[in-house]
C-alpha cells in the first residue's frame, strides 16, 4: 500500500510541472552580449510560444497564428524590435537591425544586432514587449560580454533603465 501510494504521489508530482507550463507565463528573457570576437553586440529576446500565442491574437488578429504562419512570426519580430531599444548613456540610439526570428521548442526567439560602438562605458535600454498588454509581465535582460553579467527587470513602470560598465 506504502509503495503504491508513494508511487502516485511521484507521478503526480513529476507531471505537475508540465501542467504549470500551459498557462501564461508573462516573462521574457533577453540576452545582450558583446561579442568581442565578432565586434557585434549580439541580441536574443526569448518568449514563450504559449504567452506569443495570446500576445499575436490580441495585437494583430484573433486568427494570428504563431506556430504556422511565417507572415505572423514576422510581425512578432517586427513588434518585439520596436519595443527593445539601446541607447549610449549620452542618450545616442544604436540602432538594431534583424538577424530573424525561430521557433524552438516551446520558445520563439528574435534575433539583432548593432556594431558595438568603439566607446562605451554603459547603456540604456527599454524593453516594452507585451508590457501593454499584461500589466504584470516581467522582461528580465542580462548583459553579457562586459565583465560581471548584470541583470535588468522590466517590470510595472521601469522604462528606461541604465548599466554602466
Amino acid at each position: 500500500m506504502f509503495k503504491s501510494l508513494l508511487f502516485l504521489i511521484t507521478v503526480v508530482c513529476l507531471s505537475t510541472p508540465s501542467v504549470t507550463f500551459a498557462h501564461q507565463q508573462k516573462a521574457a528573457e533577453t540576452t545582450v552580449l558583446f561579442n568581442k570576437n565578432s565586434g557585434q553586440l549580439e541580441v536574443a529576446h526569448r518568449f514563450y510560444l504559449h504567452d506569443t500565442e495570446h500576445a499575436v491574437q490580441s495585437l494583430f488578429d484573433k486568427h494570428a497564428d504563431i506556430l504556422d504562419s511565417k507572415k505572423t512570426q514576422q510581425q512578432f519580430a517586427n513588434y518585439v524590435a520596436k519595443q527593445f531599444l539601446v541607447h549610449t548613456l549620452s542618450n545616442k540610439a544604436l540602432p538594431l537591425a534583424s538577424v530573424g526570428y525561430e521557433v524552438e521548442g516551446k520558445f520563439f526567439w528574435v534575433y539583432q544586432e548593432t556594431a558595438i560602438p568603439n566607446t562605451l562605458n554603459g547603456v540604456k535600454l527599454f524593453n516594452g514587449a507585451l508590457r501593454e498588454l499584461w500589466p504584470t509581465q516581467i522582461n528580465m535582460v542580462n548583459i553579457e560580454g562586459k565583465g560581471k553579467v548584470r541583470t535588468l527587470y522590466f517590470s510595472e513602470n521601469r522604462d528606461w533603465l541604465i548599466t554602466r560598465f
